[in-house]
């Protein structure tokens, strides 16, 4: 009778346990690629800038700053990771060879194409918020995938880390600033909600609990 009580007993705690488990969901944006920005730019020199910017490599950082931001970094063993070269080595610097990388191409940032304004001339980052709001409202459109083709897809996509996060407790994503920012919308329609802010600069690690 008493072991049959302390039997029953363990087991409620056990299932009480894991029923409140907390899951979480990692957000790491890519480190600093080494590239020197053109400053002005026209329609031909933002495209040169944006392919050249896919292709170079990150700048070197200190790994412990974005691990120490993440509980127990040690026991991650799989990270989903955008196919592009800045996030492929981030998270290698960041895990070394000792994780499972699963790259998906979903994960790749949103490849806007640069808006047509040939007699235009302006700096960088307003190329790329002018190309990118246009894109996302449907008006600069070209062979690419659509922002609403991108999202869905995204959208998708999500489900597999979710679920990744409610099996072993956490899922760690190595991707991109925009990507993360739908990703963060998305999991916030499912019901995640912020543990840790970090914003979307280089190296930022945003944590989702559920």
């Amino acid at each position: 009778m008493i072991k049959s009580f302390f039997f029953y007993t363990l087991l409620f705690i056990l299932l009480s346990v894991d029923a409140f488990a907390i899951s979480k969901i990692y957000l790491i944006r890519h480190a600093t690629v080494e590239i020197e920005n053109p400053g002005w730019c026209n329609t031909k020199c933002i495209h040169n800038y944006k392919e050249q910017y896919n292709k170079n490599c990150i700048q070197d950082f200190d790994p412990e700053i974005v691990l120490k931001k993440i509980d127990h970094p040690e026991t991650i063993d799989t990270v989903f990771c955008s196919p592009q070269l800045r996030a492929v080595q981030t998270a290698t610097w960041l895990f070394n060879n000792r994780v499972n990388l699963k790259t998906n191409e979903n994960l790749m940032e949103l490849d806007y194409p640069v808006i047509q304004l040939p007699l235009i001339i302006v700096p960088v980052k307003i190329w790329q918020a002018i190309s990118l709001i246009s894109w996302m409202a449907g008006s600069n459109q070209n062979d690419k995938p659509t922002y609403k083709q991108r999202k869905q897809k995204l959208e998708d996509f999500s489900k597999e880390i979710i679920d990744y996060a409610e099996t072993y407790g956490k899922s760690v994503i190595v991707a991109h600033g925009v990507v993360n920012r739908e990703l963060i919308k998305i999991l916030k329609k499912e019901g995640w909600e912020f543990e840790h802010r970090d914003g979307y600069k280089n190296l930022s690690v945003n944590c989702m609990v559920k």
